[in-house]
C-alpha cells in the first residue's frame, strides 16, 4: 500500500503529508485543529499551540495570554495556522493504516502497539512493537523490560528510559458499501471501481471520479485531463483507488471465508463450508445447518424450534481468503478477453456481456441478472435460492457485478536481449541469478525477486516470506521459477518441428488442435493435452486447474503457446507462392490426404482427418466443420449465422509407410484410405477426400455420400422430396498418390543441395549465392533476377511482361481462368 501511495504522490513537487491525509507545503508543520483534523503552520519544526489555532517558532513556547512566542531572549508574535490541502489519494483496502487490537473491535494508529488497560479494554502505546507492562498502565520500547519499582524501562545494556503512558484505543468503525458485500474504514467514502467492486476513498463525503479509478475531496471537481482535483482555491493531484475489503466472515482456520450474512461450519473433510444464514446452528452431520434459535433434527431432516419446524439448509464450500497460500489463481477467465475475480463465477447478462457472481461455482439464473450458491436452484418468482431436495428457500438471490477485461496473449516479439552474448526467448524477462549470470523469467515485463531465484508478473510485488506475488488489488499468486538463459549461439540452433516448420531456439514445438505447430516459449517444455498450453520441464499439466504442478512446490500458471514459423527452403519471390504438398503432415509419422485437415481425436489420443480443407476441429474431438462455420456441440451441427448443416466425422489419419489400405484407382494410381477415386479433366485419376463420395461432372469437385453436385451454386445439396434439406461447399479433388509423388520430387538448384524447388518449377538466381523458384517448368529466368516467363516466351522488361505473339503479365501463373493461356496487362 505504501508503494501505491508513493505513486500517487509522484506528481507533487515537494509536500508534507499530515496524519489525516492532508497536505502542507514543504518547510511547514502539521498541527491539530479544534475539529480533530490537521492544519498547516507555515514554519518548519514549529511549536503547535494548545488553542489549536496558532503556532510558534522552533525553540519558543506559546504565550496564550499575550498571543506571543517566547524564549529567554526574544518575544515574537505568534502565527495563525492555515487549512491543510487534501491530496487525492488512492482508494485503499483499509484506508488510513491502523493496528487492529486482539478484540477485533479496537484499533490503534500505525506504528503504535495495542496494550490492555486495567479495566480490560484496549489502549495504545505510542511505540511500535512495544512491551506492555504488567500494571496495564505503562509500556516500554522493544527490547527493554519494565522496571515498575523505579518507573523505568531497562535495556540489556542497562540504559534506562522513561516509561510511556498508554492512551485509549479507538473503536474500529467501518462504512458498509452499497450491496452490503464490502466495507471501507470510518471517515472514508465507497466508490465504484472499473471491475464493478467498491474501493475506498480516504475522504469523508468524497467525489468519485467518472473514470472509476480516482477520487477527490468533497467540494472539488475531478479534472481527469490534468490528473488534478480543482476547487476555487486549490488544485491537487488525482490518485488511484484500490478495492474495498469484502464484508466476508472469516472462518476459524484463518484461511477460509464465507460471504456476509452467512456462517462458517465444518464439513466432513474438516474444511469449512458456508451456511447461508447468519449466526446459524451447524448440524453434527457436517452437511446441514439450521437458523439461529433452532435445533437440528437429523432423523426428520428439519430444524425444530418452539414456533414449528423448517427445512434444513445445505452448506456450500467456503472460499480461500486472498492471504491464503492455497490460492493459486487470481482471476476466473470468462473468455479470451474478460475475467472475474478469484472466488467468483462468470455469468452472462441480458445484453450478452459477462458479469461476475460473487460466489464460487455459482448457479447463473435464467433472468441473466441474479445468481445462487452452488448446489441450489434459482426461484425467480420468489427471488430466492432454494434447496433442490425440499424446495425451501435458503438465501436471497445475489446481484451480479460487471466483469473486467484483461490483456490476452499477443503475437510473439523478438527475443529479449540480456547482454551481448545472452538472450531470453520471446517475451520472457532477463533476471540475474545468485551467481551473477542471467536467467529467464517466462513472463513478459516481469518483476525479478530479490532472492535471485524467482520472479513475479508485471504489476505485482515479490513476497519473499510467503513465496507469492502480491497484487495491489489484494490478490496473490505463486511466484514463478526462472529458467536458464540462452547464449546467442543457441539462438541460431532453431527447434525444427517438421520439414516445413520451425520454432526459435530455446523454445519447444507443440501441436495445436488444428494440427498446426505452435511454439512453447520454454526449452524442453511439456506439451499439455489440451494442445493449447505448455509447462516448464519437470512439471506436469493440470488441465482441470489450468496450472503446471510439481511435487513439493506451488503450482504455476500454465503458458499459452504461440504460432510456429514456416520454414522456406528457398527465399521466395514476392509473387511466388510455396508449392503445396501432396498430403498434410500431422506430425513426422502421421498424415492426412491433401485438401483435408488434421484434427486430434481426444478419445483415441491419435490424429484424425477431417474431409474438408482448412476445417474447424470441434472440441469434442470427433467432429469438424467447414471453414467459416462454428461447432454447435449441443445440436451436433455446424452453424454459420442462420445456416445449420450436419457436422462431419473425422477419419483416422494415415501412418507413414502403411499403405495397405489405400484405395486402388487402377494398377498405377491409388488414393489414401478414406478417400474416393475421381477422374480429373486430364483423364488421370484424382482423389476426393471423402468416403464413397459423389464425383461431380466438372471432374474437379466432389460431394459427400448422399449429396448431389449443384455446379451452378458450387455446393453439395441433400434433397428430401425435392426440397433442399442442407447444403455444404464442394470439395476439391486432388491428384492421386502416383502423380502427387511425382510432383513432390524436388529439383536441386545447385551442387550444394542447399536450395531446391518443386519438380514442376524452375530454379532462378536472385543473387550470386541465393535462389528462388519460378512457378513454371523449364521457365526463362529474367535478367532483373525478380521475374520469369514460361518456356517459349521472352522477358520484356520495358513493357513488364512475357512476349510471344501476345503479352503476358507477371501474375499469369495465378490466373484462375484455365481457358486463357495468359492474362494481358
Amino acid at each position: 500500500m505504501i508503494g501505491v501511495v508513493c505513486l500517487a504522490l509522484l506528481g507533487l513537487t515537494s509536500a508534507l503529508i499530515c496524519p489525516d491525509g492532508g497536505m502542507c507545503d514543504d518547510e511547514n508543520t502539521c498541527c491539530k485543529t479544534p475539529s480533530g483534523g490537521y492544519g498547516c503552520c507555515p514554519l518548519p519544526n514549529a511549536e503547535c499551540c494548545s488553542d489549536h489555532l496558532h503556532c510558534c517558532y522552533e525553540g519558543t513556547v506559546c504565550d496564550l495570554v499575550h498571543s506571543k512566542c517566547l524564549n529567554k531572549t526574544v518575544s515574537l508574535p505568534w502565527v495563525r495556522r492555515v487549512p491543510a490541502q487534501h491530496i487525492i489519494s488512492p482508494l485503499m483496502v483499509e484506508g488510513v493504516r491502523a493496528v487492529i487490537c486482539p478484540d477485533g473491535e479496537s484499533e490503534c494508529p500505525d506504528d503504535t502497539t495495542c496494550c490492555q488497560l486495567p479495566d480490560g479494554s484496549w489502549g495504545c502505546c505510542p511505540l511500535a512493537k512495544a512491551v506492555c507492562c504488567e500494571d496495564k498502565m505503562h509500556c516500554c520500547p522493544e527490547g527493554t523490560k519494565c522496571d515498575l519499582a523505579h518507573s523505568k524501562c531497562v535495556s540489556p545494556t542497562l540504559e534506562t528510559f522513561a516509561m510511556r503512558e498508554k492512551g485509549p484505543a479507538m473503536k474500529k468503525q467501518t462504512v458498509t458499501c452499497p450491496g452490503g458485500t464490502s466495507r471501507c474504514p470510518d471517515r472514508t467514502t465507497c466508490c465504484l471501481l472499473t471491475i464493478g467492486d467498491y474501493g475506498c476513498c480516504p475522504y469523508l463525503e468524497a467525489v468519485c471520479c467518472t473514470d472509476k479509478l480516482h477520487c477527490c475531496p468533497g467540494n472539488t471537481t475531478c479534472d481527469l485531463e490534468h490528473d488534478i482535483c480543482t476547487s476555487p482555491n486549490t488544485q491537487t493531484p488525482l490518485a488511484k483507488k484500490t478495492p474495498a475489503v469484502p464484508n466476508d466472515v472469516d472462518c476459524p482456520d484463518k484461511v477460509s471465508s464465507c460471504p456476509d450474512e452467512t456462517t462458517c461450519c465444518l464439513l466432513g473433510d474438516r474444511s469449512y463450508g458456508c451456511c447461508p444464514m447468519p449466526s446459524a446452528v451447524c448440524c453434527p452431520d457436517h452437511i446441514h445447518c439450521c437458523p439461529e434459535g433452532t435445533t437440528c433434527d437429523l432423523e426428520q431432516s428439519t430444524c425444530v424450534s418452539e414456533h414449528g419446524q423448517t427445512s434444513m439448509a445445505v452448506k456450500f464450500p467456503a472460499t480461500l481468503t486472498t492471504t491464503s497460500l492455497q490460492s493459486t489463481v487470481n482471476a476466473v477467465p470468462c473468455n479470451d478477453s474478460v475475467a472475474c475475480a478469484d472466488g467468483t463465477t462468470c455469468c452472462k447478462l441480458l445484453n450478452g456481456e459477462w458479469a461476475c457472481c460473487p460466489l464460487p461455482k455459482a448457479v447463473c439464473c435464467d433472468d441473466h441478472l441474479h445468481c445462487c450458491p452452488h448446489g441450489t436452484i434459482c426461484n425467480l418468482a420468489e427471488s430466492t435460492c432454494d434447496d433442490p431436495s425440499s424446495g425451501s428457500a435458503l438465501v436471497p438471490m445475489l446481484d451480479k457485478v460487471p466483469a473486467f477485461s484483461y490483456v490476452s496473449q499477443e503475437e510473439p516479439l523478438p527475443n529479449s536481449i540480456c547482454d551481448k552474448s545472452t538472450l531470453c526467448p520471446g517475451k520472457s524477462t532477463c533476471c540475474k541469478t545468485t551467481t551473477g549470470n542471467w536467467a529467464c523469467c517466462p513472463l513478459p515485463n516481469a518483476v525479478c525477486c530479490d532472492d535471485h531465484l524467482h520472479c513475479c508478473p508485471h504489476g505485482t510485488v515479490c513476497n519473499l516470506e510467503a513465496s507469492s506475488c502480491d497484487d495491489p488489488l489484494g490478490f496473490n499468486m505463486p511466484w514463478v521459477t526462472k529458467v536458464p538463459a540462452l547464449t546467442t549461439q543457441a539462438q541460431l540452433a532453431t527447434e525444427k518441428c517438421d520439414e516445413q516448420t520451425i520454432c526459435p531456439g530455446g523454445t519447444t514445438c507443440c501441436r495445436q488442435n488444428s494440427g498446426q505447430w505452435a511454439c512453447c516459449p520454454l526449452p524442453h517444455a511439456v506439451c499439455c493435452d489440451d494442445h493449447e498450453h505448455c509447462c516448464p520441464k519437470g512439471y506436469t499439466c493440470n488441465v482441470a486447474e489450468q496450472t503446471c504442478d510439481k511435487a513439493g512446490t506451488l503450482s504455476l500458471p500454465w503458458i499459452p503457446k504461440v504460432p510456429a514459423l514456416l520454414l522456406h527452403r528457398v527465399l521466395p519471390q514476392a509473387s511466388a507462392p510455396s508449392f503445396p504438398l501432396a498430403k498434410n503432415m500431422c506430425d513426422p509419422h502421421t498424415s492426412c490426404p491433401k485438401y483435408t485437415t488434421c484434427c486430434f481425436m481426444n478419445k483415441s489420443g491419435k490424429w484424425g482427418c477431417c474431409p474438408l480443407p482448412k476445417a474447424v476441429c470441434c472440441a469434442n474431438g470427433d467432429h469438424c466443420c467447414p471453414s467459416g462455420y462454428s461447432c454447435d456441440v449441443h445440436k451436433t451441427s455446424c452453424t454459420k449465422g442462420p445456416l445449420t448443416i450436419p457436422w462431419y466425422r473425422k477419419e483416422k489419419a494415415l501412418t507413414e509407410g502403411a499403405m495397405l489400405k489405400d484405395v486402388k484407382c487402377d494398377d498405377k494410381s491409388s488414393c489414401a484410405s478414406g478417400a474416393t477415386c475421381c477422374k480429373l479433366p486430364t483423364g488421370e485419376w484424382g482423389c476426393c477426400p471423402l468416403v464413397k463420395a459423389v464425383c461431380c461432372t466438372d471432374h474437379e469437385h466432389c460431394c459427400p455420400q448422399g449429396y448431389s453436385c449443384n455446379m451452378q451454386t458450387g455446393t453439395c445439396e441433400k434433397l428430401v422430396e425435392a426440397i433442399v434439406l442442407s447444403t455444404v461447399p464442394l470439395t476439391k479433388v486432388a491428384e492421386s498418390q502416383q502423380r502427387a509423388a511425382e510432383m513432390s520430387i524436388d529439383v536441386k538448384c545447385d551442387s550444394t543441395g542447399e536450395y531446391s524447388c518443386p519438380k514442376l518449377e524452375t530454379c532462378c538466381k536472385t543473387s550470386p549465392t541465393e535462389w528462388s523458384c519460378c512457378p513454371a517448368p523449364k521457365a526463362i529466368c529474367c535478367t532483373d533476377t525478380r521475374h520469369c516467363c514460361p518456356m517459349g516466351y521472352t522477358c520484356d522488361l520495358e513493357r513488364g511482361g512475357c512476349s510471344q505473339q501476345a503479352e503476358l503479365t507477371w501474375d499469369m501463373f495465378y490466373s484462375h481462368d484455365k481457358k486463357k493461356d495468359f492474362v494481358p496487362f
